[in-house]
């Protein structure tokens, strides 16, 4: 995270955990700063994919254009790379037209990816994939932590051991090159492309567990069930990258018969909350974040005020020369 870099583009960033009101308060920032919203949604990318993914509804889409929503088909490997370089290319389109870059999402790895860069390049071969795949069945995630930990100590310090992506990131490329993540990544030193400033709402938990709750039951209420069962029908299955995503993957094992129709809707809010923890603790380890508090009966236009009058964005904005309306 940046702050305020001569002569680099701006991008601000809205960030915050799933629930927690992004959509539509970044909606009315766009309107303020009259700029567009860029999306940060690994699953709202899709087509297709809508309930479960919690797309905005189309009046507020209509009210400003959003980008990366809705832009792939479900059998594309949308990678973090892909994102990283469509984002960049809109965000420099905008900003060229003197819009303010606005990003809204809470995709870690893509607001990661445009706030660090893509430090490493190195690919895990597919021999190395099988090999983790093999490991992992037998002896479970632990044991791929500890190979991780024993072939790169140094990288696994700041590796959550149940962090999946990143374990099985570290061990697959040096089982692939032979070379240690923070070797590669030591000799890479990656150099800002933006001024980011990252805003983060900050929901507390007990307000956030219920909205959530809430969201859920609406989704299900509203045809989540009958959507995944259209997205079957059309021959999307697990093999696809958002039939995996929270909430997906566990209707299609209902409709397998893997899991009791009476315990889907509790097994998804367990989820959700679950992967909004992770969020949060994400969230606040950037260093250089500024965090807004909302409050339970705050709603987003109020949300949008708070942020717009916060000392760090009004001195981001001016020193690009961004002006709100």
């Amino acid at each position: 995270m940046t702050a305020i870099v001569e002569n680099l583009p701006p991008l601000l960033i809205l960030a915050g955990p799933t629930a927690s009101g992004k959509s539509e308060t970044g909606v009315i920032l766009a309107e303020r700063l009259n700029t567009h919203v860029i999306s940060a949604d690994s699953v709202q990318v899709y087509r297709h994919f809508d309930i479960g993914s919690a797309k905005p509804p189309k009046e507020l889409l209509q009210r400003v254009p959003h980008h990366l929503m809705d832009a792939v088909e479900p059998e594309e490997d949308y990678t973090v790379s892909r994102y990283k370089t469509d984002a960049g290319a809109i965000a420099a389109k905008l900003w060229s037209a003197k819009r303010l870059p606005l990003v809204v999402g809470g995709t870690g790895l893509y607001l990661k990816a445009l706030t660090e860069g893509l430090h490493c390049g190195a690919k895990t071969s597919h021999e190395a994939e099988l090999k983790m795949d093999e490991v992992e069945a037998t002896d479970g995630l632990t044991t791929l932590f500890r190979l991780a930990s024993e072939a790169d100590p140094e990288w696994m310090q700041k590796i959550h051991p149940n962090d999946r992506f990143r374990v099985r990131r570290a061990l697959g490329v040096y089982w692939t090159v032979g070379r240690k993540l923070s070797d590669i990544y030591r000799e890479n030193p990656n150099r800002p492309e933006w001024d980011t400033l990252m805003v983060a709402l900050d929901v507390p938990r007990h307000i956030l567990n219920l909205r959530i709750d809430t969201r859920v039951e609406a989704m299900m209420a509203t045809g989540w069930r009958e959507e995944v069962r259209r997205l079957l029908g059309r021959g999307y299955n697990m093999d696809i990258k958002p039939m995996r995503s929270l909430g997906y993957r566990t209707i299609c094992e209902e409709l397998a018969g893997l899991i009791e129709p009476g315990e889907t809707e509790r097994i998804i809010k367990q989820q959700t909350r679950a992967y909004a923890k992770r969020q949060v603790t994400w969230f606040n380890g950037i260093r250089g974040a500024v965090k807004i508090s909302v409050g339970e009966n705050q709603g987003a236009e109020d949300v949008a005020k708070a942020i717009l009058t916060k000392d760090e964005v009004v001195r981001f904005l001016h020193s690009h020369g961004v002006s709100v309306g």
